[in-house]
């Protein structure tokens, strides 16, 4: 795969000085453009592998590359992130003293982009994620629906080449978490933007391109 966004290599993870192994030998390929569902029990290792591509943890062993970029040589990881990478949890994460229009425009302070195309941009996510009626909205004003579709959207918003997502259907209905991949999916197909999803939902994962099953560190199907 030449060109692929994402290279894993025998990624290993352990914790407690060894004691606990979270991540055992993965290893994993994907595309740009592609988006994979990672499913598995609780405690198997999904989020692990979700926070070292994300470069919010390192491995222990083992290699990955994003975007050609080995993350093991990245000096600064926040900027890389920033840069790269857009992330999507459970749990909205929104900032709740500024308005869904100023949670969308914050992450692009770090790339330091000038006011009005933060603002331009931001108006422009929010209409994809059909929030712009809410933009001036504080986060506990929104519906559990519209925070997560909020996070989509400040996730996207330094067009990031790979978007992570752990359980972010999590909190939501059935019809709000499937409004949420979908905004997923469109947009990684319209940009050719990579998606990993770990989820716990058969039906969510059925929309990705490949499904990743996972048990005890270790991928055990690829399909």
């Amino acid at each position: 795969m030449h060109d692929a966004l994402l290279r894993a290599r025998e990624v290993c993870k352990s914790y407690d000085n060894g004691r606990i192994l979270a991540l055992n030998g993965v290893s994993l390929e994907m595309a740009q453009g592609e988006s994979i569902a990672v499913m598995g029990p609780s405690g198997c290792g999904k989020s692990t592998l979700l926070s070292l591509i994300g470069l919010l943890d390192a491995p222990t062993s083992g290699q990955i590359i994003v975007a050609g970029e080995d993350l093991a040589r990245i000096k600064n990881p926040s900027a890389f992130r920033a840069r790269s990478v857009g992330f999507v949890f459970q749990d909205h994460h929104l900032i709740p003293a500024m308005t869904v229009l100023e949670n969308i425009e914050a992450p692009m302070i770090a790339l330091g982009l000038p006011r009005q195309e933060r603002r331009e941009r931001a108006i422009t996510l929010l209409e994809q994620v059909d929030l712009m009626p809410r933009a001036h909205f504080l986060p506990a004003r929104l519906s559990g629906g519209e925070r997560q579709r909020a996070a989509v959207g400040r996730a996207l918003a330094n067009r990031p080449r790979l978007l992570l997502a752990d359980e972010p259907t999590g909190n939501l209905d059935s019809v709000n978490g499937a409004r949420v991949v979908e905004l997923f999916i469109h947009y990684a197909r319209q940009q050719g933007l990579g998606i990993i999803m770990a989820t716990h939902n058969p039906d969510i994962a059925a929309s990705c391109d490949r499904i990743i099953r996972m048990r005890d560190g270790k991928l055990e199907t690829d399909v």
